[in-house]
């Protein structure tokens, strides 16, 4: 059996002077589109800082084939033309596995050396785990072994992704991401 990881797609652009607001109106229309794509788990934006206009998309699908179906689409390829005249360089990179988890402080850069990110993950969830079973378990002991171990799963994985893990890799991202020395 083979695993389809879900996959984060990180698109930068840099926007031509004078036409952000284009191309903020241009976000607000993918993204739309996009969400109506089977797999489709949300768009964050990444908004120039100190008046760069290096915007980053942050694409997120469940699955790569389902990333495959959206980029081979009809629709993703009206909305790709419709960006080429805002923009003057435009970067993509994908990301599968635990570098969704890590959030991309920068544009430009690109997920941290795998060892920190393992490094992190299991410092934030060992705890996670140990608090889930103390706080949980009482309450799921009547349930069956496995009922039981999916609700943990199941919680840990929610806490991780949308919690913990975005929390930590902003607190961590001097480690995470060093500025390299040039």
């Amino acid at each position: 059996m083979t695993s389809d990881p879900s996959v984060t797609v990180l698109v930068t652009r840099t926007v031509k002077e004078g036409r952000e607001a284009d191309y903020e109106a241009w976000v607000t229309g993918v993204s739309a589109v996009a969400s109506a794509f089977s797999g489709h788990r949300g768009v964050h934006v990444v908004r120039p800082r100190d008046g760069s206009r290096v915007y980053t998309l942050v694409f997120r699908f469940d699955s790569a084939a389902q990333l495959e179906a959206w980029e081979a689409s009809p629709e993703r390829r009206v909305w790709v033309e419709r960006v080429e005249d805002l923009c003057t360089d435009t970067r993509v990179q994908q990301l599968t596995g635990m570098e969704g988890w890590f959030e991309i402080p920068a544009p430009g850069l690109g997920p941290p050396p795998r060892w920190k990110m393992a490094v992190v993950t299991f410092g934030v969830a060992f705890p996670t785990i140990q608090t889930l079973q103390t706080l949980l378990l009482p309450l799921l002991d009547p349930l069956p072994v496995l009922a039981r171990g999916a609700v943990l799963g199941l919680a840990m994985v929610l806490f991780l992704t949308y919690v913990a893990m975005p929390f930590v890799t902003r607190r961590l991202s001097a480690w995470l991401y060093p500025k390299r020395s040039r």
